[in-house]
């Protein structure tokens, strides 16, 4: 943190006081730039219009963070809030209008703040690049910012993955400028889309769009939800660079003109973990590199040119801890690539519609070893993974608007897949066990003796006394190279002038087990007036058998069918001011054909799991109510609260009874908050930080600063169900009896509060940004897994304590 006291001394406290703002701004169909649209920002008497291509750009502009507003008569009025302007930058903000709705003889001339998502009537969010650098963590990973929507979840704090209204793991969509992204994380678990750290540089993010469910046909293969990101382009005046500095790791970015035709952006990051703890101890220290880069090129005034890559490496080596995501292994040395490459190209082939068509390649390579130490340096490997699956995508759609208040979106997918999986693992012959005391002969033990004589004795003597079973080698080396093709048609009227809806539909085809799956979706809009709608959707949800399950050697996996999810939500919207929204819904899913393990009847007529085979006999339903108020930032502030209420669970193949699902929480509620003060503004500030003393210290936390933001994020979550093991203490294992119930027990509700502090200051050649987060402040003890261990003890896995976490990030 030296550094930053040095770079106060160099830059003297002298700023430029000005900045400047453009972007662009279309039709959110056809995507047709919009001539003569007014731009103002507010609070000043700076304003312009879009010129014929639809492009703005304001000059001199004090620094500060300003709520832009944009209007044009036949379309709805918006406001961009908390657009901040830094001395001799541009700041780029663009905007897609929804034609209005419901038209009357006054004006309106208020302007919504909240942005509609294309084609969603429910369910959907837009977030904006300021609302996620202002979040306690979406700053820096925008999946986990997700979860502070109604009925959006994640297994613990030490992954990202977004589960949604009582789903799995898995169940998401990542999509980012059209191209879908597998494995958006670092360290990807395979068969799921989340991680602990996510992949995606936030400072390239425009926009996300997130569907909660019931999403339109031209999102497919997945059940639960959809996150769209669309990134920015570089800056086209003048190239900029920006580093950043944490506790975690260190980035650097780069953007600027190309060919005075486009533009580019690249990112590079690497964690620095495994060199500050060296020193530390820790047997399981992360070590990772990311990069992400864009390219747009303009080959035409109507058709534009997008390369995109995001790409990581991990290694991490985990020596003797005791995890409940290792499953019982003690010692794991994994390392992971994976990364996406795609072009996509853009026309603008009529005033009334546009087409894109984009190919991509995803890779990912997973391998790990698990062992046991032996003696100190000999280590006894029992399990290794090396997978490879590599996607090749092809997709093309197409946006026309038929008429006033008529659209269709058409489009198609193909989908080549190729899996490589070497697999080795030994499987060990059980041991059983006797117990004694000193001097005495180990004997096997009843449970009752055990209990009262042996159990947490530090006298007892444990002795293998014989092996049941043999020592086997289980190797799988698959290969399977299969395609999915899909297409869909969407399309959206108005019947009459409050009511819009949409009607729709997808197929998808697998070729390798011969299974096609046709969607229905639907959508209803019926607008009361301009603050409050009624909102339907409805529609059903396939997704294919992941790839491990295709890929299997056993079982007979050509008979594996998609399952899917009815869908349906029902809802009101409501905006009692333009800076403030309030949604409350109602959803059902109905889940059916769930890939699951095989039950078999035992010798001893007691029901089991067959780990061998899956097949698609699972059944579950979701349901719930969720309430989402969110007032977006002006006059200084900011908030939002999202509750739900939801019972999640699956049909018990046993006894066809219904039984909790594992993220079944019941009640989850989601605060945040934000205050901002400009000290700029002061002149006691000004004259304050001219002194020695502040131009050393003031990035100190709470200290003042040119933008001074404060904000904190609260979540609440019921008792996540779990089913309690038995112990054997005659071979020293745990298990779940095949009879006993599932789910019967939860564990105590998670808590935990997140505080952000951010200070900003603006300089003649560079601007600074320090930042603090204080992860789980209050240091609650929030339980992730039982660990149980062999001597019949369990101990409580905890997720994150406290953690603060520092930075800072240097603009030039």
């Amino acid at each position: 943190m030296k550094q930053i006291g040095f770079i106060f001394y160099l830059s003297g406290f002298l700023f430029s006081a000005t900045g400047y703002l453009n972007g662009l701004i279309r039709d959110v169909s056809t995507h047709q730039p919009l001539v003569g649209v007014n731009v103002i920002i507010s609070g000043t008497e700076l304003g312009v219009a879009t010129d014929t291509d639809g492009n703005f750009r304001i000059d001199h502009i004090p620094v500060g963070s300003y709520n832009v507003r944009v209007s044009m008569i036949g379309y709805e009025a918006v406001s961009r809030a908390n657009v901040h302007i830094v001395p001799q930058r541009t700041t780029t903000v663009n905007f897609d209008l929804h034609p209005t709705v419901l038209e009357s003889e006054r004006v309106t001339v208020t302007a919504k703040f909240f942005e509609r998502t294309k084609d969603a009537v429910t369910s959907s969010r837009t977030v904006d690049i300021e609302e996620i650098r202002s979040d306690p963590i979406g700053a820096y990973d925008i999946m986990a910012m997700m979860q502070a929507l109604p009925s959006v979840v994640s297994g613990a704090d030490q992954y990202n993955e977004i589960i949604v209204r009582g789903g799995a793991p898995g169940e998401n969509l990542f999509v980012m400028d059209y191209l879908e992204i597998p494995y958006p994380n670092h360290y990807p678990e395979q068969g799921k889309g989340g991680g602990p750290v996510t992949m995606v540089d936030t400072d390239f993010i425009e926009r996300i769009d997130f569907y909660a469910g019931a999403f339109p046909a031209r999102y497919g293969e997945k059940l639960s939800s959809v996150m769209d990101v669309t990134l920015r382009s570089g800056t086209r005046d003048k190239r900029l660079g920006k580093v950043t500095m944490n506790m975690a790791g260190f980035g650097a970015n780069l953007e600027g003109p190309l060919a005075n035709k486009g533009s580019y952006l690249f990112s590079l990051k690497r964690s620095f973990l495994d060199f500050v703890m060296i020193s530390t101890g820790l047997q399981a220290v992360p070590q990772y590199w990311s990069s992400q880069g864009k390219i747009t090129y303009d080959l035409s005034p109507t058709k534009k040119m997008m390369i995109n890559f995001l790409g990581g490496i991990d290694a991490i080596h985990i020596k003797g801890e005791r995890n409940p995501s290792l499953r019982g292994a003690e010692n794991v040395k994994f390392n992971s690539q994976q990364a996406t490459i795609g072009i996509t190209y853009k026309n603008l082939f009529s005033k009334k519609g546009y087409s894109i068509l984009s190919l991509s390649q995803s890779l990912v390579q997973l391998n790990a070893e698990v062992y046991e130490l032996i003696e100190k340096y000999k280590r006894n490997i029992y399990y290794r993974q090396r997978d490879l699956e590599n996607e090749a995508t092809i997709r093309s759609e197409v946006n026309y608007r038929i008429g006033p208040g008529l659209g269709v979106n058409a489009g198609f997918s193909i989908k080549m897949s190729s899996l490589d999986y070497d697999n080795w693992f030994e499987t060990r012959p059980t041991t059983l066990y006797g117990y004694s005391l000193p001097n005495k002969p180990p004997e096997v033990v009843t449970r009752d003796k055990f209990d009262e004589i042996y159990f947490q004795n530090p006298a007892t003597i444990v002795t293998p006394l014989d092996t049941l079973g043999v020592l086997d080698t289980i190797i799988t080396n698959s290969i399977l190279d299969y395609q999915k093709k899909g297409g869909f048609i969407h399309v959206s009227f108005q019947p009459i002038q409050a009511l819009e809806l949409s009607i729709g539909g997808r197929y998808d085809h697998l070729d390798h087990t011969g299974v096609g799956s046709t969607s229905p979706r639907f959508g209803m809009s019926y607008h009361f007036n301009d603050l409050l709608s009624l909102n339907f959707s409805a529609g059903r949800y396939f997704q294919q058998p992941a790839n491990m399950y295709l890929n299997s050697t056993r079982g007979n996996p050509k008979t594996l069918e998609n399952y899917y999810a009815d869908q349906s939500a029902i809802g009101l919207e409501y905006f009692p001011t333009a800076d403030t929204r309030i949604t409350l819904e109602a959803f059902t899913k109905e889940y059916a054909d769930m890939v699951t393990f095989e039950m078999l009847i035992g010798s001893d007529g007691r029901d089991s799991l067959n780990y061998q085979n899956v097949v698609n006999g699972g059944q579950g339903r979701s349901q719930g109510l969720e309430l989402f108020i969110q007032k977006k930032y002006s006059r200084n502030w900011y908030g939002s609260l999202a509750w739900s209420h939801s019972i999640a669970e699956g049909v018990d193949p046993r006894t066809n009874g219904y039984y909790p699902w594992t993220y079944d929480y019941g009640d989850v509620v989601n605060i945040i908050g934000g205050y901002k003060i400009r000290y700029a503004d002061y002149d006691w500030y000004q004259q304050f930080k001219q002194t020695t003393w502040a131009k050393t210290f003031l990035w100190f936390p709470f200290m003042p600063s040119d933008e001074f933001e404060i904000s904190f994020k609260f979540r609440y979550m019921g008792g996540r169900p779990y089913t309690e093991r038995n112990y054997d203490h005659n071979i020293r294992r745990w298990y779940v009896d095949s009879s006993q119930p599932w789910n019967t027990e939860r564990y105590k509700p998670y808590i935990r509060l997140d505080l952000m502090l951010q200070q900003r200051f603006y300089f003649e050649r560079v601007n600074v940004v320090a930042f603090w987060d204080f992860l789980n402040a209050f240091n609650i003890d929030n339980p992730w897994e039982y660990i149980y261990k062999a001597d019949g003890t369990k101990e409580m896995a905890w997720q994150y304590k406290t953690m603060p976490i520092g930075g800072v990030i240097i603009e030039f």
